[in-house]
């Protein structure tokens, strides 16, 4: 029997594979499991949604070897993911070209990320570890009505397993390559007549995949970077009131404890780029050195010689309560939520044995939310509406040092963000075949921004290297300006600057649906989104002051889809096209240490297919495809339009997997890939700042009993060397720094249920 099958029957067999992954579950590929998607707030078939959505359920999730949120890519057409670092102390989500670039710590992405109805503002916690899932929901276009947080792009949302009233549970051990051992584990079950309970915890630690080459003067080889040390638990309570009545009390914590990271592959560019006026130079070897004369001596991916460890230090933690009763007439939602995420950040941003270029960061921020939303029905009528506040409170600090030159540009900031929005959709059958769909939100921001951005003097010998004496102070101004190199004068704001701003205006949406047949519904609409302007922290502490804000972006989307079923369900086909007009963009220009987000009109036009099949029992096999057309218009310091960040022209992704029954259990084969085209990652694009085409290969053996189930895995099988992230460092210091993939990943999973 195959995994796909006719979804337009009862809610409660019929939603069995609204995956996007079209394979068949751990546990034998005859048993369907049933997945409810959410993304108009309510349980729905997601066939019977006018909105372009994936779906994983979690058992799919970890058939794939997804561990960390931003894996989700791997099989999500026109989903692009990236850390500026490769170690997920910034994440980077970008849905149809919609995302943000910038990697300072107090940024709110376009793209949103959800955690069981609870949007998590700040970038630097969206690349959490995934553990004990239920299931997995991408959303693409702007989804401001009913989502509170500018989900302009689009937005991912990750709902974890729920208590159970039976009791149960599982342990899951993963071994792998660079001595990788990842356990996670769950128990569920009732506590007494009316409360229910369940513990979830993760615990995963790994050796660095970057070889560390540099050895210090006594002879030590350093430790190799990018390790895995990941601890997280989640506790909740559900109590269950009257029948009409529950509360879900949920407390969570995410931690990854100074893990060994903050490093580039160092890539010397070719003769003739500029280094504060003088050539790319050759040294006594003849090997091309960058300007500090330190040569490009480790060209391949994922090794370096950095003589500073970097880390990764963070810890995120929060508690939920979620209130839901139902009455005759309509049912009530509470979501009250509170996370504090505290973090600190270091690299060796030349990733050489030279003291040459250092970045931190360190961001200490408190959230608070609060959604109240009523829900009800009539005959011909669905509505929702209600009200959301969001409250954050953020301290941010970042700074480069420059040794070998002797000054640091240094950035001390607070911002502080208050936002209240009503909201209201409705949905009415205009016909049986025919539904009208239409929705509204209004948005209030304020944000308080104080900066204090200064350049401070070191003393240090390395500034021989511009042919002064040791121990002459050297101003980090003239390191990032090049202005005269004898002038002293430290540049700086003067004092504390302070920033405030209000914006309010709104989301709509207006859409019809039309069920042509059973299995085939059409929809065509127009949707608006809206994300609010804010303020840039200047990297090198040198932009003016008004440049430091930026206005709002508006996109309107305009879209047509369908979604069908073909064969009794044995074939889903499901797409979409687009077009979004933009008003303001804010996107992120970086030029060599200069960071700032600057606003420009931009226009995006696409639309994705994805085709589930099942040819022939036990056969699940699943295509995807993204295409993408982008350009913004009128950047400064750019010849001519630029194509958008994080905007591949094509993405694809394909799964095949056959099962058979075998001794009384499920036997299956599987292998799944991703192909990336190259993508600019500077709004004034660069050679340099982007990434190259590459495809993927993972495969999969296992073999599943009703209570056990053990596999054998490889990721990225053809052990490519892909680079994710990049960035034109080229003009000013004779060299780029590049981010690549992991190597080749081999290992074994094992699962008990009980």
């Amino acid at each position: 029997m195959s995994f796909l099958t006719k979804t337009r029957k009862p809610l409660g067999l019929a939603i069995a594979t609204l995956s996007a992954v079209g394979m068949a579950t751990q546990l034998n590929a005859a048993i369907l499991e049933e997945v409810v998607v959410t993304a108009q707030k309510r349980e729905q078939n997601l066939q019977d949604v006018g909105v372009s959505i994936s779906a994983f359920t979690g058992k799919q999730t970890r058939a794939l070897g997804w561990n960390n949120s931003e894996d989700i890519a791997a099989q999500t057409p026109g989903l692009v993911t990236a850390s500026f670092t490769g170690d997920s102390s910034v994440s980077i989500f970008s849905i149809r070209g919609v995302g943000q670039n910038d990697f300072a710590d107090h940024q709110e992405a376009p793209t949103a990320m959800y955690v069981d109805g609870v949007y998590i503002s700040n970038t630097g916690a969206a690349g959490f570890q995934m553990f004990d899932v239920d299931r997995v929901e991408i959303l693409r276009g702007p989804q401001g009505t009913l989502f509170g947080r500018n989900a302009t792009g689009g937005l991912m949302h990750i709902i974890n397993k729920k208590p159970t009233e039976e009791f149960e549970g599982y342990i899951d051990l993963t071994l792998g390559d660079f001595d990788q051992v990842r356990v996670e584990g769950a128990v569920s079950g009732p506590i007494t007549d009316n409360i229910l309970g369940r513990f979830s915890l993760l615990r995963e630690t790994a050796d660095g995949y970057f070889d560390n080459k540099y050895v210090d003067a006594s002879g030590n080889k350093a430790k190799d970077l990018r390790v895995r040390d990941n601890f997280s638990w989640r506790g909740q309570l559900q109590f269950e009131v009257n029948d009409k009545s529950t509360i879900n009390l949920s407390a969570w914590q995410n931690i990854t404890d100074h893990a060994a990271g903050g490093v580039y592959d160092h890539i010397v560019t070719s003769a003739g780029t500029e280094f504060y006026g003088s050539d790319l130079y050759v040294n006594g070897e003849g090997n091309r050195t960058d300007g500090a004369g330190t040569a490009d001596d480790y060209p391949g991916a994922n090794e370096g010689a950095p003589n500073v460890q970097g880390q990764v230090d963070k810890d995120s933690h929060g508690l939920m309560m979620t209130v839901e009763i139902e009455t005759d007439n309509f049912t009530v939602t509470s979501i009250t939520d509170a996370q504090e995420i505290s973090k600190y950040f270091q690299e060796d941003s030349d990733s050489t044995p030279a003291s040459y270029l250092w970045y931190h960061a360190a961001a200490d921020v408190d959230q608070f939310s609060q959604e109240l939303r009523l829900n009800g029905e009539s005959e011909n009528l669905k509505w929702q509406g209600g009200l959301y506040y969001l409250n954050i409170d953020g301290e941010y600090n970042s700074r480069i040092d420059e040794p070998t030159f002797g000054g640091a540009s240094v950035n001390n900031y607070t911002l502080k963000t208050e936002s209240f929005s009503v909201f209201g959709q409705v949905e009415y059958d205009l016909t049986e075949a025919l539904l009208l769909t239409a929705g509204v939100r209004w948005t209030e921001d304020e944000k308080e921004y104080d900066l204090t951005s200064e350049c401070a003097e070191t003393e240090d010998p390395g500034a021989l290297a511009l042919g002064v004496g040791p121990g002459t102070p050297y101003d980090c101004a003239y390191l990032l300006s090049f202005d005269d190199p004898f002038d002293n004068t430290v540049l700086s704001l003067p004092g504390t600057q302070e920033f405030e701003r209000r914006d309010e205006d709104y989301s709509g949406k207006l859409q019809l649906d039309w069920s042509l047949t059973e299995d085939v519904l059409m929809y065509a609409g127009v949707n608006r989104g809206m994300k609010g302007g804010g303020f840039t922290a200047p990297l090198d502490g040198l932009l003016p002051t008004d440049v430091l804000s930026y206005e709002p972006e508006i996109l309107t989307s305009y879209e047509v889809g369908i979604k069908s079923e073909w064969l009794d369900g044995r074939v889903r086909l499901n797409a979409s096209a687009f077009q979004y007009d933009y008003q303001d963009y804010q996107g992120f220009v970086f030029v060599g240490l200069t960071s700032v987000v600057v606003n420009n009109d931009a226009t995006v036009t696409g639309g994705e297919v994805e085709l589930y099949m099942s040819p022939a029992d036990g056969w699940d096999i699943s295509i995807g495809a993204a295409v993408l057309d982008t350009e913004v218009e009128d950047v400064v310091g750019a010849v001519g339009d630029q194509t958008k960040t994080t905007s591949p022209d094509l993405t694809a992704n394909l799964l095949i997997r056959k099962s058979w029954e075998f001794n009384g259990g499920d036997f299956a084969v599987q292998v799944d890939g991703q192909y990336v085209d190259e993508q600019e990652l500077s709004t004034v694009n660069s050679p340099l700042a982007m990434t190259s085409s590459y495809t993927i290969w993972n495969a999969r053996v296992s073999y599943a009993q009703e209570n056990w189930d053990i596999a054998a895995f490889v990721k990225n099988a053809g052990d490519k060397e892909y680079r994710t992230y990049a960035f034109d460092l080229a003009e000013f210091f004779g060299y780029s720094l590049e981010i690549y993939g992991p190597p080749r990943w081999v290992g074994v999973q094992a699962q008990y249920r009980f």
